[in-house]
């Protein structure tokens, strides 16, 4: 069998802390080391078929998010909001690392990230305002279907390897899909080669790409 696309579109969020099965803090661990480990096993498949693309689809909320690289697991402070924007800046760099690291290997993969803008979903339900906040954006901004048209772009349409893709109109939120540009703190190479060895060190699984050279 082989995968010519690879859409890695699982996320969560909630106010309420809880682990997964692994011990790690859900948001990060089903947002971004869920992803990176998907990926991972996924890789040597994706390598028998040229052309073939990886997606991640990250989020507006990654803007002003930081990574909290001494607390990863939420052991000292939960707030579910920035966890969810550090764990969708989570996603962007390792797009970034990953795609540096396909070429430098000259790998026939393409990595590019997504996102859907704003869109009513079942993400934050589980609350009062949850269910509130997500019935009212699906009725102002865009529904489910609207959302795919970034991974969609991502997946099938004109891209540039490591590129983000997404809503162009109304500052990111709807719209048709387009190249967005990410914060400047999503392509930080430091922090993206932090990211690939502390995500391979908790999860335990090398997607078996060499670091980068990048000047000193």
């Amino acid at each position: 069998m082989k995968i010519a696309v690879l859409i890695n579109n699982a996320g969560v969020q909630g106010p309420t802390l809880k682990h997964t099965a692994q011990g790690f803090e859900q948001t990060f661990g089903v947002n971004h080391l869920g992803c990176f480990a998907f990926t991972a096993l996924l890789l040597p498949k994706l390598m028998e078929t040229p052309g073939s693309r990886i997606v991640v689809t990250s989020s507006g909320q990654h803007k002003g998010a930081k990574i909290d690289w001494e607390d990863l697991n939420a052991q000292r402070d939960y707030k579910w909001l920035p966890r969810y924007g550090a764990s969708k800046l989570a996603n962007l760099l390792f797009v970034f690392e990953l795609d540096q690291r396909l070429r430098a290997a000259g790998a026939p993969v393409t990595a590019v990230a997504c996102h859907p803008g704003l869109v009513g979903t079942n993400l934050a339900r589980g609350s009062l305002w949850g269910n509130i906040a997500m019935t009212l954006i699906g009725l102002i901004f865009a529904k489910p279907a609207m959302g795919a048209w970034g991974a969609l772009h991502a997946a099938t349409g004109p891209i540039t390897p490591g590129g983000y893709y997404g809503p162009t109109g109304f500052s990111g939120l709807r719209g048709p899909s387009g190249e967005g540009v990410p914060s400047e703190e999503a392509r930080n190479p430091q922090f993206a080669e932090r990211l690939w060895d502390v995500s391979v060190k908790m999860t335990g699984i090398d997607p078996g790409l060499p670091p980068v050279n990048r000047p000193s």
